[in-house]
């Protein structure tokens, strides 16, 4: 890929993550096709992994396709996703997200 490339696929991938609401999730595929990237699952994680620590985008909402967290559980990494998808309302055991109890009453 180009840095052209590379620049669009970036730019397309934040956007649209940026509009992810509160209490939703979208996996890596999923958002690397809404990006008109389909195929890009793990460059999409691989730029989640590099946002900074303290970005205001809501990277915690990306998820795999089994809906589960993809960080190793009781990492650091793996703690903050979860503690964020928690305070939105998601029920997770291990590291799937069951239901969203804010979405559900």
């Amino acid at each position: 890929m180009t840095n052209q490339a590379m620049d669009h696929f970036k730019s397309q991938v934040l956007l649209i993550l940026n509009e992810i609401p509160a209490g939703e999730c979208i996996a890596y595929g999923e958002l690397a096709k809404l990006a008109g990237f389909p195929g890009y699952a793990r460059q999409v994680g691989r730029l989640m992994k590099i946002l900074p620590k303290d970005t205001k985008l809501p990277w915690h909402r990306v998820i795999n396709s089994q809906r589960r967290i993809s960080f190793a559980e009781n990492t650091d990494a793996y703690l903050r996703q979860k503690a964020k998808l928690e305070q939105e309302g998601w029920t997770i055991v291990g590291n799937k997200l069951t239901v969203n109890e804010l979405f559900n009453r």
